[in-house]
């Protein structure tokens, strides 16, 4: 029990401290808005046209094309450790594909994956 309320009080201790620091950010920070700091800022050199919105798309391929990599990733300890495991190993790795395999299927009838 001893353990639970050290970590209690750190937990307490952190949030009290998180909140002190960031309010006294807030009430101590200057707050003068001009024009230069509303514009827009890209590695030194100021934008000479305006602003484009990025397709979704570009945004929903990058974050299937992480979630199959990280699919990848979870295959390599797997293989490496492939007799070890035994075949509750095979069992849940095979069950882990295929729940890889049908969010494959829902993004592709989505039509996540076609490019237009």
């Amino acid at each position: 029990m001893l353990e639970w309320l050290t970590a209690g009080v750190t937990v307490f201790i952190t949030v009290i401290l998180f909140a002190v620091i960031l309010g006294l950010a807030l009430y101590l920070s200057p707050k003068r808005d001009y024009f230069v700091k509303s514009q827009v800022y890209e590695c030194g050199i100021f934008p000479v046209a305006e602003i484009s919105n990025f397709n979704i798309r570009f945004f929903i391929i990058a974050i299937i094309f992480t979630l199959f990599d990280i699919e990848a990733v979870f295959l390599y300890p797997w293989a490496v450790d492939f007799k070890g495991l035994g075949m509750l190993g095979v069992i849940e790795m095979f069950l882990f594909l295929f729940l890889v395999f049908v969010g494959w299927i829902y993004a592709y009838k989505k039509g996540a994956l076609e490019w237009q």
